[in-house]
């Protein structure tokens, strides 16, 4: 039965077994001498083609008889038969070897891909080239890949040369500072980061030295790099972690800067009791140098501030006085300034006896306010009361003050320890203001155009008074 073999082309030599048509059976190693016609075959298909080489011609013909005689015009006759009958006996020997082997394979039938697959890869060294090219370039990029392997697991238990180390975290790339373990080693890792001067890695070794060292080795670090202490603080004032920093500024020497890092801290609690304890702490910590005696002072003042104000405050809380039911308290007093806390008991307090904590005398004294600020407060608190007498009385001269009880009997004059502009400019702004409609009255009859206009801007919208203004400003009367 003739088989019908596809023609052999360079193009894909494997192409004649693995595209052949119909069912194949048979392995690449079956019986050879009976397939030698299926070599003839190939090698038919193989040179039976012009080529043209130089203009000339060369013929290739393959006699198909039974010794399989190849004729070629560029050789011999005898050097091509030579050739072809050594390749064959070659291949028969091997075929025989593999039988010895392997019996069984001395019945299957012939089949011709294995015999053409050979013939086709040993002429086509091209291809050959080609696969050895890329098989070599795919092994030495294998075997870069694999010192590249070693190396980076070499490196991953081997600390890093410091300058690199600080150059990889420079760039945001991970180190592992853990490996350096000596003191010497973190050292010149800071002296590295210093020398690069950047923030961000300084702060990162320090708080890498901080978690590795002991307390008292990394006190006396920050002591000798400035750098390094610096970008220390400036992390713990944005973690606020006051307690630390406090306990670093004192190690530091910088004993004014702690002091007022615990003032800020103790005045930030919200309950009363908490704050008047961290106070009375700070003012025995950290104001207790004596160059901060100014300050711890002023610290004292202000503990007792806050100890006055409570037993006020609870008491005004309690009272039914007429004095809140007329000006009924928007605050509460704990925690106000020293001024607004004078202006409180002259409000509600200016009739109490000496022995009360809310009298306005005892208070200036306990405050030391100055005549200035006595006047000043107490006139703003009384013109808001319309209390005029005592307002004359606070504006006596002190040699006669005292004396005198009632204002029938003053024949001195009024004296005020500042322009007397500014205190109407007080009684003006904290008394009573007149009806709204009056002022416009007023306004109208003096055709002042200007400041009526100035005046119904601050009203509110769509109330009786806003329409009067706009009435009045509508009348060509006020020019």
């Amino acid at each position: 039965m003739a088989l019908h073999k596809k023609k052999f082309t360079f193009d894909d030599p494997e192409d004649s077994y693995w595209n052949e048509s119909g069912s194949n059976s048979s392995s690449l190693f079956d019986d050879l001498p009976s397939k030698q016609w299926a070599a003839r075959t190939a090698m038919d298909n193989l040179f039976d083609q012009n080529l043209t080489e130089n203009g000339i011609t060369k013929t290739v013909n393959l006699a198909a008889s039974g010794d399989a005689a190849i004729k070629l015009t560029n050789e011999p006759t005898q050097l091509r038969e030579k050739i072809m009958d050594e390749f064959i006996s070659k291949k028969n020997t091997s075929y025989k070897m593999d039988n010895v082997a392997s019996p069984h394979r001395m019945a299957t039938g012939p089949s011709a891909p294995s015999i053409v697959s050979e013939c086709s890869a040993s002429s086509l060294p091209s291809d050959a080239n080609r696969l050895d090219l890329d098989y070599s370039r795919l092994r030495a990029e294998h075997r870069k890949l694999q010192r590249h392997l070693e190396t980076v697991r070499h490196d991953r238990f081997r600390a890093l040369d410091v300058k690199e180390a600080v150059r990889h975290m420079l760039k945001g790339d991970p180190v592992s500072l853990d490996l350096y373990r000596s003191k010497k080693d973190k050292m010149q890792l800071l002296d590295a980061a210093i020398d690069i001067v950047d923030g961000n890695v300084i702060q990162t070794v320090v708080l890498f030295l901080k978690r590795t060292l002991a307390d008292s080795i990394f006190r006396d670090i920050l002591l000798r790099k400035r750098e390094a202490a610096e970008e220390y603080i400036a992390y713990l004032k944005q973690t606020k972690d006051y307690e630390e920093l406090t306990t670093t500024l004192f190690a530091l020497g910088r004993n004014a800067d702690a002091a007022m890092i615990e003032f800020s801290a103790a005045i930030r609690h919200q309950v009363i009791d908490q704050k008047i304890q961290a106070l009375k702490k700070c003012s025995h910590s950290g104001f207790s140098d004596p160059q901060l005696s100014t300050e711890n002072s002023l610290v004292n003042d202000y503990i007792n501030l806050l100890e006055r104000q409570i037993p006020i405050d609870n008491a005004d809380d309690q009272s039914r006085a007429d004095i809140f039911k007329q000006l009924p308290k928007n605050a509460r007093l704990v925690g106000q300034s020293a001024i607004a806390t004078f202006y409180y008991c002259c409000l509600y307090h200016y009739d109490s006896q000496t022995n009360s904590l809310a009298c306005p005398g005892r208070m200036r004294e306990v405050l030391r306010l100055s005549e200035k600020e006595f006047v000043w407060i107490s006139v703003s608190a009384l013109v808001r009361l319309s209390r005029w007498p005592d307002i004359e009385r606070v504006l006596q001269p002190k040699s006669i003050l005292g004396a005198l009880q009632s204002r029938g009997i003053l024949n001195s004059k009024l004296s005020c320890p500042f322009s007397w502009q500014n205190l109407f400019y007080i009684m003006h702004s904290n008394a009573v203001q007149p009806p709204k409609d009056i002022v416009i009255e007023c306004l109208v009859a003096q055709r002042d155009r200007l400041k009526l206009l100035a005046y119904s801007s601050k009203l509110v919208p769509h109330t009786p008074e806003a329409y009067k203004s706009l009435s009045a400003l509508s009348n060509t009367v006020c020019t």
